[in-house]
């Protein structure tokens, strides 16, 4: 058992949405790196990002283990689907593979019970010949989420990720499939935009949220990096949120400070005063009375 480090705040139970760190954060493979943050978070984001690379995708024996660490650190997982396909390609044999690609490691998680799979919905390559024809990408993209949801894949349990272009070309097909929102905020602060807009208008919508910060025009860095302005736009979402908060940051450091931040959200008060929030549903908490107040 990991014994606690007093450099990474506890935060496991403390707040009424499930906190998750990523699955690299120490310099090793995918299991060691949950055995180090399990302790101190509700969930482990997987990050699966390239699927070109045979040991991105977890073994049998990694998931069995990966498994096991549910039971050990009363955790859950959410997985961060390969970004490195093309769903909306001109060339349907590329969207089929990467249809293929994307089921593979579904099917292969799938054991693990995820709360969520979160998905890029990637533009297309330069090389493309609908590079810029963002009607036909559309249409594709429509073509491939329904052939990944006819073979197989659950729609509550995927979610879109707002990534490096204007979040309403693809909102309408996140609409018509059903299917889940995952808000990163690091994105839309790298891109300027103004949080308190996609937040009133897809809130509800939302099962996970990517929270990181900026810094030389760099993204997927700590939380310290949030102006305080932003963090108070954010804190206050927080208030009322029941999904996902992944902290998808990718060093120790980053997560150490990310974490200490979160650590300001929680205030100690009179047990009289103290809110127990009875939350129906939690993944990987065994006791669903979560004790957390806001400073507002």
């Amino acid at each position: 058992m990991l014994i606690p480090s007093p450099s990474l705040p506890a935060l496991k139970g403390r707040f009424p949405f499930r906190l998750a760190a990523t699955s690299y954060i120490i310099p090793d493979a995918i299991v060691p790196n949950v055995r180090f943050t399990g302790p101190f978070v509700d969930e482990v984001e997987l990050v699966l990002f390239e699927s070109r690379f045979a040991e991105s995708l977890p073994t049998p024996k990694e998931i069995e283990e990966l498994s096991s660490l549910v039971r050990e650190y009363d955790l859950s997982y959410n997985v961060h689907l390969p970004t490195d396909v093309f769903l909306g390609h001109s060339d349907s044999e590329i969207r089929l593979q990467a249809c293929d690609t994307i089921l593979r490691f579904y099917e292969r998680t799938l054991p693990l019970h995820p709360t969520l799979y979160v998905l890029h919905l990637e533009k297309n390559p330069p090389g493309d010949t609908e590079h810029d024809n963002t009607s036909d990408w559309r249409g594709n993209l429509l073509y491939s989420l329904e052939n990944l949801l006819e073979r197989g894949m659950q729609r509550n349990l995927l979610g879109i990720e707002n990534i490096d272009y204007p979040f309403q070309w693809i909102y309408p097909l996140i609409k018509e499939l059903g299917l889940s929102i995952c808000l990163d905020i690091g994105h839309l602060l790298a891109q300027q935009e103004e949080l308190t807009t996609y937040i009133e208008a897809y809130g509800e919508e939302i099962a996970m949220l990517h929270l990181h910060g900026v810094a030389d025009q760099k993204d997927h860095r700590s939380l310290q990096e949030i102006s305080h302005n932003d963090w108070h736009i954010i804190s206050e979402f927080l208030i009322n949120y029941r999904g996902g908060v992944s902290l998808e940051v990718f060093s120790l450091k980053d997560l150490t400070t990310s974490m200490e931040r979160m650590s300001d959200l929680l205030t100690s008060v009179k047990d009289d005063k103290l809110a127990e929030l009875e939350v129906p549903g939690l993944i990987g908490i065994g006791n669903s009375k979560r004790r957390a107040l806001w400073r507002r």
